[in-house]
């Protein structure tokens, strides 16, 4: 168990590949497994460390007290577990971990080389939040069969928008990371927490997010818009047809995106 006061903070990793950190921290109701289709292409040219957060997948479990602000700082000093010395790293947040990711590179400074948020979260209540059509896990009781059903009608709802990229994969990873989850990630992604970390951080900046991302509300074009005021030179890319679980349904372009941004800076 993970507490505010924890000093030396210890997180489930998944590692692959060689050279200079890439550290990966997923969404909500998430876990490394929100990269499973990116891990490897971007491990051709770098150390990835995808990140299971505290209270999800195989980490640690944190008090249910723990608000918003100190999960920010546990999570600080998890990253800094991860590091050795004054390692440099590149970094990469969706939704949730993209509120997280900001944290972090404004706390780390010159040591992030890169950050990429994919839809993030962050912007604050006052940003209005998209009607969802989402049913209830706990509905489904112990009949599996029901549970699956609702996992696949919520990724529909939320996640991801096209039936087609809904496959029993996506049902496993979704179903399996829900039923991990023992951290509100809301705390975090509903914090009105990017106006000050964009404003601190040194490195330069990649927004990523699916055209068809309901969570960016109420436009990519707003955010984009808060976010080029604390970083004017940042990169904005816009995945046509894509979804808010963007690394899933257009990996590949996903990919190219990341790898684009990253080895230009790493050069």
């Amino acid at each position: 168990m993970l507490t505010a006061d924890s000093e030396r903070p210890q997180v489930a990793v998944k590692t692959a590949g060689e050279g200079t950190a890439y550290i990966l921290l997923h969404g909500g109701m998430g876990s490394w497994n929100h990269w499973a289709r990116n891990i490897d292409a971007l491990a051709d040219h770098f150390q990835v460390r995808a990140v299971d957060l505290p209270g999800y997948g195989d980490s640690p479990d944190v008090e249910k007290t723990m608000s918003g602000e100190e999960y920010r700082g546990l999570v600080c000093r998890a990253i800094g577990e991860m590091l050795d010395g004054d390692e440099p790293f590149h970094l990469t947040g969706f939704s949730f971990g993209g509120a997280l990711s900001s944290c972090i590179a404004a706390h780390f400074g010159d040591r992030v080389k890169g950050l990429s948020l994919i839809g993030s979260g962050g912007f604050g209540k006052q940003a209005g939040r998209p009607p969802v059509n989402t049913r209830s896990y706990k509905s489904a009781g112990d009949d599996e069969a029901k549970y699956r059903e609702i996992v696949h009608g919520n990724l529909l709802a939320f996640m991801l928008t096209n039936p087609e990229s809904i496959n029993d994969t996506a049902v496993d990873y979704h179903g399996g990371n829900v039923r991990r989850t023992r951290f509100d990630s809301r705390k975090v992604s509903l914090g009105d927490t990017q106006r000050t970390d964009l404003a601190r951080i040194t490195c330069p900046l990649q927004l990523i997010w699916g055209s068809d991302d309901i969570t960016a509300y109420p436009s990519i074009e707003d955010r984009v818009a808060m976010c080029r005021e604390r970083v004017p030179d940042l990169r904005i890319d816009v995945i046509p047809g894509g979804s808010h679980w963007a690394m899933y349904d257009s990996a590949e372009t996903v990919n190219a995106l990341l790898l684009d941004f990253h080895l230009g800076l790493a050069n």
